[in-house]
């Protein structure tokens, strides 16, 4: 199993920083290794909400499916995401802060499929695919000076 951790400070207030980052409708937005993102269920957020996306591996792309599975406004939302290639749980923690919204995100990574052989050489890489996707979140929620 690979973790990747990433923290970033946003000027988005608590509960904005939390709902837009919970609807994972809009981490095509921000995540650069999404081609795609979209919500597959209706009625409110929350824990059993589904999303359909599709992951970047370089020139691959692969469908994966993510489901809340734990929700607790404004504080944290955990995602777990299903792919033939990969199993994955997003963690996600909010923060209120004098400067903002602490944003602190935590993936973990199981490889599948011919994924599992190469991902002990892919370490440098997958903390690249983390940091660029939190830098993309804080920019989308105000990147704090």
């Amino acid at each position: 199993m690979t973790q990747l951790n990433e923290t970033r400070l946003v000027a988005a207030s608590l509960e904005d920083a939390f709902d837009y980052t919970a609807d994972f409708a809009n981490a095509e937005n921000w995540d650069p290794g999404l081609a795609k993102s979209a919500r597959t269920d209706a009625g409110d957020l929350g824990v059993g909400s589904t999303f359909d996306v599709i992951v970047k591996f370089g020139p691959r792309q692969s469908p994966m499916t993510y489901a809340i599975a734990h929700y607790e406004p404004p504080h944290r939302v955990v995602l777990e995401g299903t792919g033939s290639t990969l199993k994955a749980i997003d963690d996600i923690r909010f923060a209120e802060t004098p400067a903002g919204t602490e944003i602190s995100y935590t993936a973990d990574l199981q490889f599948n499929g011919f994924m599992k052989l190469i991902a002990p050489f892919m370490g440098r890489a997958l903390d690249r695919v983390g940091e660029k996707a939190l830098d993309g979140l804080a920019a989308e929620l105000g990147e704090v000076e």
